[in-house]
């Protein structure tokens, strides 16, 4: 999971969830945790759609990054009614899969390796080679 319900009350905050998902009768002026969970589930399968074919998944650990465009896409699809173009809510997820795009082409990396690439080989101690002598083309000086 790249965003969960705690995940949103940090980002947004309890009175914004209950706004978007609180909207049907009878109104009960808490967080509706099945709409926000569908939410949820929706954006975060959205990401693992655009991110599967280069990342191995489930990632070992979410970036934050990840975790911020979750939140974006689940307050999107939480939301009900019409939304106008330029509702910054839309433009966030619209800017949010634009991203994810970029994640998929490689252009926004993520940290990790990628699917199908090892990883980089450790070497010993970690250890620095150092090399004394002169290497300023040939010791015969500029």
């Amino acid at each position: 999971m790249f965003a969960t319900v705690q995940s949103m009350l940090e980002k947004f905050g309890e009175r914004e969830l209950i706004q978007l998902t609180d909207t049907q009768e009878p109104y009960t002026d808490q967080i509706n945790l099945i709409k926000m969970q569908a939410a949820l589930d929706e954006a975060n399968s959205e990401i693992e759609g655009y991110i599967a074919g280069r990342y191995s998944l489930p990632l070992q650990t979410i970036p934050p990054f990840l975790q911020s465009l979750a939140c974006h896409m689940a307050r999107y699809h939480a939301c009900t009614g019409a939304m106008s173009d330029n509702d910054p809510i839309r433009t966030r997820y619209e800017n949010a899969i634009k991203s994810l795009k970029e994640i998929s082409k490689g252009a926004i990396a993520l940290g990790g390796s990628p699917a199908g690439e090892s990883e980089p080989l450790k070497t010993a101690n970690n250890s620095v080679v150092m090399t004394i002598g002169r290497h300023d083309f040939g010791g015969k000086g500029w």
